[in-house]
């Protein structure tokens, strides 16, 4: 597992749409912007699909620690929310 450690900008939820490509139906999502630094220590801002905001509000502002896994389309390494709670 790793760790994403960086201070939380915002917790929102984006809208829901309709893709004008696909015509995929786009349901909301619960989403964190989470500034880090980059390998040369320029400002990274990386947005991040959790399950839900409610823990998360009463942190903008704050360094926080997000479990997260990596994942690369392409070049560009991203994240994403990893459930760390155990489930039956």
């Amino acid at each position: 597992m790793l760790v994403l450690v960086g201070i939380l900008r915002a917790a929102t939820t984006l809208p829901g749409m309709t893709s004008k490509k696909t015509g995929e139906i786009i349901k909301p999502r619960d989403v964190l912007q989470i500034e880090t630094l980059d390998g040369r220590g320029l400002v990274a801002m990386n947005t991040i699909t959790v399950p839900s905001l409610e823990k998360f509000v009463p942190h903008i502002g704050k360094e926080i620690k997000l479990p997260v896994r990596a994942w690369a389309p392409g070049v560009t390494v991203n994240y994403m929310y990893e459930n760390t709670v155990p489930t039956a």
